[in-house]
């Protein structure tokens, strides 16, 4: 596809960071919330050793998830603080606001209508909870969509802030269900088999392959209107995907076995289903990426062979190694992290999607991050300062300038 949006000149950043402050403030308040759950916690189980002890227990599927979270994240890590937030909002306020909407909103309305203890828990666990919890969770996402578009690209963004929402909820009922279990019969590890080693995942996959999806999906599209119908779409979703998974036990036949067949059936492919859909997601990333960096290749910015390194899986790992043994390795890094975002800032501009100043202000700050970068890398290995020259807007042709991959004795061989 041919570039259209004109490259800006270079500038240096300049204003506070809002994203940082505004994430700073949220992590601050949810720290403090965080003692209304271990309150509730503790009101729950009522022994504070049980609680540390189902805490640890708990540790052990959100470390899993976190995991499975930072590999899909690789590619464009997104800001830290931000994802720090999402997991916080999870654990606590989605938990907080679920408990506070399902006691003083629906039960109120709905408790009158129902009939019986099994009408109530069926009420509860398929309707009831689904609904709630899933509309709690997706607020880290929503708010990244509506907020913080520079950020919040695409679908995998959407898959990375849902999943960490999804992974603190998760947390903080593992703590409850385990801990419920270990006071009551002092052997809390059935439960932990089902919902630490067989399931850890399930939260996270009911939210982002619905909510995250879908809203993921919608920044793609140039207006934030889009929500209206992206938002009720991806919580349907995720809301059908949680009650499918909890109303097993009312029809799934066979009791324990059958549950586990269930899992084996139903389960399990929706799993690999969704990690498949992930990986068909990271590899549109990383074709957007070639394709908006040979725009700026083409532009004075990059070698072809750079380009290629910095847009497959390989070539990044090639980098980062001979970055390694000249003790580059965190300069190597975010100058490929530097050249995500800026593709990313790029493709915004195609799509029509941000076409304000602080769009140019912001590729521009990014091309003279790239451009600090390199010069630091190429002067460590020259052993003297290097000059760098820039390149040129995309329609104006260009000469010849020096990349930091024009110096061989500073690039490692292609493999």
């Amino acid at each position: 596809m041919t570039a259209t949006a004109p490259l800006s000149p270079l500038a240096q950043p300049k204003g506070p960071d809002v994203g940082l402050i505004a994430g700073i403030i949220g992590i601050a308040v949810l720290a403090l919330a965080s003692f209304g759950v271990i309150l509730v916690l503790g009101g729950a189980i009522g022994n504070p050793l049980v609680v540390a002890t189902s805490g640890v227990m708990a540790l052990v599927p959100l470390s899993f998830v976190i995991w499975a979270v930072l590999a899909i994240d690789r590619w464009e890590p997104e800001p830290r603080i931000a994802m720090w937030f999402a997991a916080l909002w999870g654990g606590v306020a989605a938990v907080l606001l679920t408990l506070a909407l399902n006691a003083w909103v629906l039960e109120p309305i709905v408790t009158p209508f129902l009939q019986s203890q099994d009408q109530y828990e069926f009420y509860a666990t398929v309707v009831q909870a689904p609904i709630t919890e899933e509309l709690w969770k997706s607020i880290p996402v929503v708010i990244m969509f509506l907020f913080f578009r520079r950020t919040f690209d695409g679908p995998v963004d959407g898959v990375v802030f849902a999943a960490l929402s999804a992974a603190g909820f998760a947390f903080t009922e593992n703590i409850l269900y385990f801990g419920t279990s270990l006071a009551e019969s002092g052997d809390g590890s059935f439960i932990f088999f089902l919902r630490g080693i067989m399931s850890p995942l399930t939260h996270a996959i009911f939210t982002a392959v619905g909510i995250g999806l879908a809203l993921g999906l919608a920044a793609r599209l140039r207006s934030r209107w889009w929500i209206l119908l992206a938002f009720p779409a991806g919580w349907l979703v995720s809301a059908l995907l949680h009650a499918l998974w909890n109303s097993s036990s009312w029809w799934v036949p066979g009791g324990t076995v059958g549950f586990f067949v269930y899992y084996l059936v139903v389960q399990v492919p929706l799993c690999v289903l969704a990690a498949g859909l992930v990986w068909l997601l990271l590899r549109q990333e990383i074709r957007i990426t070639r394709a908006r960096l040979h725009d700026y290749g083409r532009a004075g910015w990059f070698t072809a062979e750079e380009v290629e390194r910095l847009s497959t899986g390989d070539g990044r790992a090639s980098l980062l190694a001979w970055a390694r043994k000249r003790g580059l390795r965190r300069t190597m890094r975010d100058y490929i992290i530097t050249a995500t975002r800026l593709a990313n800032s790029r493709q915004r501009a195609l799509v029509g999607r941000d076409r304000s100043r602080s769009s140019m202000a912001d590729e521009a700050t990014l091309l003279a991050r790239l451009v600090q970068h390199r010069r630091g890398m190429a002067s460590a290995v020259m052993g003297q300062p290097v000059a760098m020259a820039v390149g040129a807007p995309v329609a104006a042709p260009t000469a010849r300038v020096q990349r930091f991959g024009d110096i061989d004795a500073a690039w490692p061989p292609r493999r």
